[in-house]
């Protein structure tokens, strides 16, 4: 992987960006009584706008070994935000549960289908797959 250009942690989550011009998610939740809220997305809106600096890019979330759940705003915030609807052109996640890719498919048919998307079990295979992606949209803009 290139090096980190910028990152910045909050609260279970880690955000940064490399020299590729991807944008790394890392969230690190293991009490399954949390649920991701809407006000704590309202927080991570802000460390993607600074991270990116206006830019779209491919977004690798890696949701390995979490618990917990989304609650119902936060994803339709999620989904609805136009910072995050202007900043992501596609989002590979890396899962190694079937609970969390049922609830990543779910959340995707229910209310953010438009964005593509893909799931992985393999770190780098996201990755390679994401650069991929980001080097069509560089050639096509």
């Amino acid at each position: 992987m290139n090096p980190i250009k910028k990152e910045i942690k909050l609260n279970k989550a880690r955000f940064w960006t490399d020299s590729q011009g991807i944008l790394f998610c890392e969230f690190s939740n293991t009490e399954t009584y949390l649920t991701l809220e809407q006000n704590t997305l309202e927080e991570y809106e802000v460390a993607v706008l600074e991270l990116l600096e206006g830019r779209s890019a491919p977004f690798i979330i890696d949701v390995r070994d979490n618990q917990g759940n989304l609650s119902t705003s936060a994803a339709k915030f999620f989904a609805s935000s136009l910072v995050f609807k202007k900043a992501r052109i596609y989002e590979a996640f890396i899962v190694n549960s079937l609970n969390t890719k049922l609830l990543i498919n779910s959340y995707k048919r229910i209310y953010e289908p438009n964005t593509p998307y893909k799931i992985f079990k393999d770190f780098d295979e996201a990755l390679a797959h994401s650069i991929n992606v980001k080097q069509i949209f560089d050639a096509s803009n």
